[in-house]
């Protein structure tokens, strides 16, 4: 069935590999038409650049590809698929389409890095239709009803603080030992972030308390040449059986030394995405310019990054 679709088949097979369920990171715009995002394998973009470079497009411009939806969920089955935004509110929805979306200051000559393909709903394909993000949205197939738990609010930054700074600690309800150990690892922070959220990592706990918890640190740049910085982020797992334990935010966490792309993590939601009882964690990236989502696993010992969205500028 995937004859003269190879490309969108190796990438719908490799997402299925990779999380063992058919889910989609995505969006609803303001006509309340969905949009999910179809994972790159890297190559994908190449049509799509081409197809843009032929155009003469605007902004939220949507643009027909000759790929099938179909190749994504099976060739004999419902294009129907479950669709969740980060308000809670699910609905079923047919996506029959897969399009591109011109972005903000992209033309012929200067590409953006941003998403490749969508699967798309009906009415999308009107002449001059405009998909203006509205809301992130998540879609599994076979359709079902999902739990999505927001945080965002919880989310908090310190500029031009210390880590062992008084102010920082008194504002926090993150226990003050945990940002000494962050001190520690980049004691020069120009900014850090905290977050407190819950997430299922185990079916037979339910949800337990977590922490997001990250620093921004100058790091070293030969004289002449641009700057760059240390980065961290750590998930705190607070009732540990010995006491609090960081773990590694996927290979986006951790510290990344001398990166000319630094990030602070934000937890946007904590939702089961593959229906196996435990949370998957959704992430916004927020860089200097713009930002991604990426979507954390726990693996029993660690948070494993299984997907991140194109990455979108400001």
């Amino acid at each position: 069935m995937c004859r003269g679709l190879a490309l969108l088949c190796a990438i719908s097979f490799a997402a299925s590999a990779q999380t063992g369920s058919r889910w989609w990171i995505g969006f609803i715009d303001a006509n309340d038409r969905a949009f999910l995002e179809i994972p790159s394998d890297g190559s994908a973009c190449a049509g799509r650049a081409a197809m843009v470079k032929k155009a003469s497009t605007q902004p939220g411009d949507v643009l027909p590809s000759r790929l099938s939806a179909a190749t994504q969920v099976g060739r004999d089955a419902r294009l129907a698929f479950g669709v969740a935004d980060l308000a809670g509110q699910n609905r079923e929805r047919v996506l029959p389409r897969v399009v591109a979306i011109a972005r903000e200051g992209e033309t012929a000559r200067v590409p953006l890095p941003a998403s490749c393909w969508f699967l798309a709903e009906a009415g999308t394909g009107a002449e001059g239709y405009r998909a203006l993000e509205d809301r992130i949205a998540i879609g599994v197939h076979p359709p079902r009803a999902l739990t999505v738990r927001t945080f965002e609010q919880n989310w908090k930054s310190y500029t031009a603080l210390s880590a062992t700074d008084a102010r920082l600690l008194a504002a926090q309800d993150v226990p003050a030992e945990l940002f000494e150990r962050v001190a520690a690892l980049l004691p020069q922070a120009l900014q850090l972030h905290a977050q407190a959220f819950t997430a299922t990592l185990d079916a037979a706990r339910g949800p337990e308390p977590l922490w997001l918890i990250g620093a921004i640190e100058r790091g070293d740049a030969p004289a002449g040449e641009p700057g760059t910085f240390n980065t961290l982020n750590l998930i705190v797992r607070a009732n540990a059986p010995d006491g609090p334990v960081l773990y590694v935010a996927g290979p986006s966490g951790g510290i990344g030394h001398n990166r000319g792309g630094s990030f602070a993590l934000q937890v946007a939601a904590a939702v089961d995405l593959d229906g196996d009882g435990n949370d998957e964690l959704l992430l916004r990236a927020r860089y200097y310019s713009g930002g991604n989502l990426k979507v954390l696993r726990w693996d029993g010992r660690r948070f494993v990054e299984v997907r991140q969205t194109g990455y979108e500028g400001e």
